[in-house]
């Protein structure tokens, strides 16, 4: 580091940021509009905003605006102002949902009025961050439902140029890259609107998904192969050097400048501009400026998983590759006296008859022949130990935002790393070859689209390998830390000279630092409820590793499975659910279950999945019957269930107190499936969305008794959890499932009351976001995702 300060700086910088975001100054999270300006948007949502377009996005059925520079008329209460008069507030960039779909080129300014609200913050254990995402582009507020009231005749040309120019390019590889367009559009323009869901999932799961992304690699094949061309036209290092710049530049506007564009466009400038000073071109260094700028920009970024994800992969392939590279000896292999000492020790120890059948088979060339296959094992040796050392370096960020690792991504990136450059050149070519003309389009754009075929055959093979991805769960900060120590200590024990035992010592140090990662602390008995918005959606889980699944599904969130459930079990480092309970088929109870078996159908899933438990009627329901046919379509074993069924894993017993024997399935609430919940001194009772009726009924046949936890009825309706129902279960702890935004009343004022006459301590999803309950010998703990310090 004393070589590289700016390195050094770099790491202080970092450190000084997250020092000052956990001592709560708001520089890398949080809202810069002040506090009562925010009580007052959330007092008064339906504003007016004025703002100056920088983009939009459209879709079938929607259309959305940024805007930069934006302010509101804000009206402060008597209280607060002497003058009491209207002021202008800035809220930086807004994003803004439109109810029609209006011409407003990038530069208009433009007059709206809508419901503005806070980005919606995290509120289950691994769900994406929204709100940190759009932090980093200073967007802290989405304006939904709005109407165009004004907007100005004057635009910019050149920033509604270059987005038409976006627009009209991801056209062209519309029309020549046939099913794979949407892999082109991604690569070339870093447009994934078209890119197929179930495409990027392979690729996630696979490793590669990094080659959808502008990275390093196609700034320098772009960049690089432009200053190249221009050097060879003789402009000379300064004039081709620059033009190059301002082309890469303009490339990084129009690629809508991801944070890893901006990585590579930024170390591509340092790269270009060491040439034309005649300076040496340092990684490290040119990293540290570039994360520098970055962060300069937007502290937020400081928790972006991109931002992460990108400098610790080039970090991994500028610092810990070199030093693998060195301990390998590399010059001693190029000089090829591994492969002669090699050759001696084969000459030495294989018998003449072998050796006679070999000279037989291989003629006179036979050592030759093993020169160069010694040799291109040595390489490959080393390119698998430099894919190593990458994954390595990016493990615990992998872990920190999705609680798993692709395993067969470190075998898959040594085929698709050295082609995808052909993928790259072949679209960006078939592209300018595709403004002429489509046909030649098609022709020069083939070889890519011949990987790219081949690279998603190998993804959906990769799915079907049953150890292809790791899960863990996420570790906590201070594993990451100590990880991150003990692996630098390593790379700096390969990186000296001596023995070859420091490799020893460096590969049980790595063995050290990993086992501290993916340690996790024992789990104790709990019952985890989603907020899963306005539905339901439950995890049990056992501290011997059993895990279940009750319900799972929204009526105003979508894509539940894939976005809440999923990611929850991966944060928790779950890899397997031992069983799936549907308490009903109402939507609000099954769309996730739904979209995550149509997911292990498809091989999409890294969760293996159990049996299905369905209510068992006579006249089921269609959605039951769909649900059936996806477990077995994804050979997923299904049974029904009614009451006096029984389930034991473990110390667990799950007992099945309804539907009775003879429900028809005609009322999918009333005759929901109902489970007692045992747990040695633990004691819960899972309702579904059941009734009064069935309550009474379930009360008449003396099934039910006092119990610890209770999963309120129908999301706190007032039509279920009569008060004789909760005379006799008299929980202490309740957990609500409903959204704030629901249009049924839920949950009953009523309801809430009775809860809390009966001495019950009530949680909401609505308000806590995700809630568990922990229970163990001392007793049951509540924690709650939303509540500061209270970790899940």
């Amino acid at each position: 580091m004393t070589k590289r300060p700016l390195c050094m700086v770099c790491l202080v910088l970092m450190l000084l940021m997250c020092v000052a975001d956990r001592a709560g100054f708001p520089l890398i999270r949080g809202n810069p509009v002040p506090e009562n300006v925010d009580s007052w948007i959330r007092e008064h949502p339906k504003v007016t905003i004025c703002g100056e377009v920088t983009q939009t996005t459209e879709n079938e059925f929607s259309q959305s605006v940024y805007l930069s520079n934006t302010y509101l008329i804000y009206q402060p209460k008597k209280n607060q102002s002497k003058e009491n008069q209207p002021k202008k507030i800035s809220i930086e960039n807004v994003k803004v949902f439109l109810k029609k779909k209006e011409d407003v080129p990038a530069g208009t300014v433009v007059l709206v009025s809508g419901n503005l609200e806070r980005v919606g913050e995290m509120r289950n254990p691994g769900e994406f961050d929204a709100r940190q995402y759009y932090a980093s582009q200073h967007i802290f507020y989405f304006m939904k439902k709005a109407e165009l009231l004004k907007k100005s005749e004057n635009y910019s040309a050149y920033r509604q140029g270059m987005n038409d120019l976006r627009k009209y390019l991801s056209k062209v590889l519309n029309g020549i890259g046939g099913k794979e367009a949407g892999v082109f559009q991604a690569i070339v323009l870093g447009d994934k609107s078209s890119l197929d869901e179930e495409v990027k999932l392979r690729y996630q799961m696979a490793g590669i998904v990094h080659v959808l992304a502008i990275s390093g690699l196609h700034i320098s094949v772009i960049g690089m192969g432009i200053y190249n061309l221009l050097m060879k036209t003789g402009m000379g290092i300064w004039p081709s050097g620059i033009i190059a710049l301002l082309i890469l530049l303009q490339y990084g506007v129009m690629t809508g400048g991801s944070v890893s564009t901006m990585r590579a466009v930024c170390m591509f400038l340092i790269s270009v501009g060491a040439k034309i000073t005649g300076r040496i071109y340092d990684l490290p260094t040119a990293l540290a400026v570039s994360a520098m700028l970055i962060l300069g920009d937007s502290g937020a970024y400081l928790y972006n998983s991109g931002f992460l994800l990108s400098f610790s992969a080039v970090a991994g392939a500028g610092v810990v590759v070199p030093a693998l590279t060195k301990s390998m000896d590399l010059s001693r292999i190029e000089k090829g006296e591994n492969v002669r000492r090699k050759k001696s020790a084969w000459k030495r120890h294989a018998g003449k008859k072998f050796k006679n059948i070999c000279c037989m088979i291989l003629g006179k060339h036979t050592g030759q022949i093993y020169e160069k296959f010694a040799g291109g094992f040595c390489k490959a040796n080393l390119a698998l130990g430099a894919s190593i050392g990458i994954q390595l370096t990016m493990l615990p960020v992998s872990l920190y935002f999705f609680g798993e690792v692709s395993l067969v991504g470190i075998f898959l990136n040594l085929l698709v790393l050295p082609t995808v450059g052909i993928v790259l050149g072949s679209g960006v070519t078939g592209l300018l070859a595709g403004c002429v003309s489509f046909s030649v389009g098609r022709v020069v754009i083939l070889p890519g689209k011949v990987l790219a075929g081949i690279y998603e055959e190998l993804c959906k093979l990769s799915g079907n390998l049953p150890f292809g991805i790791w899960i863990t769960g996420q570790p906590k900060l201070w594993q990451v830390a100590v990880y991150y120590i003990l692996f630098a200590g390593a790379v700096w024990i390969l990186t000296q000279k001596g023995k070859r035992e420091r490799k020893i010592i460096a590969f049980v140090v790595v063995c050290l630092a990993m086992s501290i990662l993916i340690w996790r602390e024992p789990e104790p008995f709990s019952v985890s409820c989603l907020d899963v918005g306005q539905g339901d959606g439950l995890v049990l889980r056992t501290p011997e590793g059993n895990c279940f699944l009750v319900d799972g599904g929204s009526t105003n969130k979508s894509g539940v499975g894939q976005y809440q459930v999923l990611p929850y079990l991966k944060n928790q480092g779950i890899s397997q659910i031992d069983g799936i309970f549907i308490s009903h088929t109402d939507q609000d109870h099954i769309s996730g279950v739904q979209e995550i078996l149509e997911m292990a159908v498809k091989k999409l899933n890294s969760v293996k999945l159990g049996c299905l438990y369905l209510p068992e009627w006579e006249n089921p329901p269609a959605a039951w019957e769909k649900l059936k046919q996806t477990a077995k379509a994804a050979g997923i074993p299904v049974r029904t269930l009614k009451e006096g069924d029984c389930l034991n894993a473990g110390k667990l017993q799950l007992q099945i107190i309804a539907p009775a024997v003879s429900a028809s399935g005609a009322d999918v609430n009333e005759d929901g499936m109902v489970i007692k919940v045992k747990y040695e001194e633990f004691l819960g009772l899972l309702t579904g969305d059941i009734g009064e009726e069935t309550e009474k009924k379930l009360l008449e046949l003396g099934m039910l008794e006092d119990v610890d936890f209770l999963k309120v009825g129908h999301h706190g309706s007032h039509y279920s959890t009569c008060q004789q129902f909760l005379d006799t279960v008299r929980p202490e702890y309740a957990v609500i499932s409903c959204s704030s935004t629901n249009t049924y009343g839920h949950p009953s004022p009523e309801i809430t009351k009775r809860l809390e006459e009966t001495g019950c301590q009530t949680s909401f999803t609505m308000e806590s976001g995700a809630v568990k309950v922990c229970w163990e010998k001392d007793g049951i703990r509540i924690k709650k995702f939303l509540e500061k310090g209270n970790s899940m």
